[in-house]
Protein backbone atom coordinates (compact mmCIF):
# COMPACT_ATOMS: atom_id res chain seq x y z
CA UNK A 1 0.00 0.00 0.00
CA UNK A 2 1.48 3.72 -1.12
CA UNK A 3 1.38 6.30 1.59
CA UNK A 4 -0.67 9.55 0.26
CA UNK A 5 1.06 11.42 2.63
CA UNK A 6 4.60 10.69 0.38
CA UNK A 7 5.90 13.96 -1.63
CA UNK A 8 6.29 11.34 -4.81
CA UNK A 9 3.09 10.30 -4.57
CA UNK A 10 1.62 13.88 -4.29
CA UNK A 11 3.91 14.89 -6.89
CA UNK A 12 2.11 12.17 -8.98
CA UNK A 13 -1.12 12.85 -8.24
CA UNK A 14 -0.58 16.33 -9.46
CA UNK A 15 1.02 15.04 -12.80
CA UNK A 16 -2.06 12.83 -13.26
CA UNK A 17 -4.53 15.94 -12.48
CA UNK A 18 -2.86 18.78 -14.53
CA UNK A 19 0.03 17.16 -16.52
CA UNK A 20 3.20 17.43 -16.98
CA UNK A 21 5.40 20.43 -16.17
CA UNK A 22 5.15 22.70 -18.80
CA UNK A 23 9.12 23.15 -20.44
CA UNK A 24 8.97 27.17 -20.05
CA UNK A 25 8.37 26.72 -16.78
CA UNK A 26 11.03 23.70 -16.32
CA UNK A 27 13.78 26.22 -17.81
CA UNK A 28 12.56 29.13 -15.77
CA UNK A 29 13.33 27.36 -12.40
CA UNK A 30 16.58 26.28 -13.94
CA UNK A 31 17.39 29.93 -14.74
CA UNK A 32 16.19 30.37 -10.82
CA UNK A 33 18.40 28.02 -9.19
CA UNK A 34 21.54 29.37 -11.97
CA UNK A 35 21.06 32.84 -10.21
CA UNK A 36 21.27 31.75 -6.78
CA UNK A 37 24.08 29.56 -7.24
CA UNK A 38 26.06 32.57 -9.24
CA UNK A 39 25.12 34.84 -6.07
CA UNK A 40 25.92 32.47 -3.49
CA UNK A 41 29.36 32.08 -5.32
CA UNK A 42 29.89 35.58 -5.49
CA UNK A 43 28.84 36.29 -2.01
CA UNK A 44 31.21 33.75 -0.56
CA UNK A 45 34.07 36.21 -1.31
CA UNK A 46 32.32 38.45 0.98
CA UNK A 47 29.53 40.92 1.12
CA UNK A 48 28.82 42.88 -2.13
CA UNK A 49 26.49 45.12 -3.46
CA UNK A 50 23.60 44.21 -6.45
CA UNK A 51 25.83 45.89 -9.32
CA UNK A 52 29.22 44.00 -7.94
CA UNK A 53 27.06 40.86 -7.76
CA UNK A 54 25.61 41.30 -11.22
CA UNK A 55 29.64 41.87 -12.24
CA UNK A 56 30.93 38.80 -10.63
CA UNK A 57 27.87 36.44 -11.83
CA UNK A 58 28.11 38.19 -15.17
CA UNK A 59 24.29 38.40 -14.94
CA UNK A 60 21.78 41.73 -15.47
CA UNK A 61 21.59 44.11 -13.01
CA UNK A 62 17.33 43.54 -12.91
CA UNK A 63 18.02 39.06 -12.49
CA UNK A 64 20.62 39.96 -9.29
CA UNK A 65 17.78 42.52 -7.26
CA UNK A 66 14.88 40.31 -7.93
CA UNK A 67 17.16 37.19 -7.26
CA UNK A 68 18.38 38.74 -3.96
CA UNK A 69 15.37 40.24 -2.66
CA UNK A 70 13.73 36.85 -2.51
CA UNK A 71 16.77 35.06 -1.28
CA UNK A 72 16.77 38.01 1.63
CA UNK A 73 12.73 37.11 2.44
CA UNK A 74 13.99 33.29 2.62
CA UNK A 75 16.45 34.26 4.49
CA UNK A 76 19.49 32.99 2.11
CA UNK A 77 20.93 36.71 2.06
CA UNK A 78 21.08 39.58 4.67
CA UNK A 79 21.39 43.15 4.30
CA UNK A 80 25.32 43.50 5.96
CA UNK A 81 26.17 47.46 5.61
CA UNK A 82 26.09 50.04 3.16
CA UNK A 83 28.44 51.73 0.38
CA UNK A 84 26.87 54.93 -0.11
CA UNK A 85 23.25 54.44 -1.41
CA UNK A 86 23.84 50.85 -2.42
CA UNK A 87 23.50 47.56 0.47
CA UNK A 88 25.73 45.49 0.31
CA UNK A 89 24.39 41.67 0.81
CA UNK A 90 26.17 38.88 2.81
CA UNK A 91 25.06 34.91 3.24
CA UNK A 92 23.54 34.04 6.17
CA UNK A 93 25.83 32.08 8.16
CA UNK A 94 23.95 28.80 7.64
CA UNK A 95 21.35 29.05 4.71
CA UNK A 96 17.65 27.91 5.74
CA UNK A 97 17.04 26.30 2.86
Amino acid sequence: MTNPENPRNKMLELKDKHGPVSPALLESVRQNNAAKAAIKKALAAGPLTVPEIAEAAALPTRTILWTVTAMRKYGSVVEDSTDGSYVRYALVAKDPR
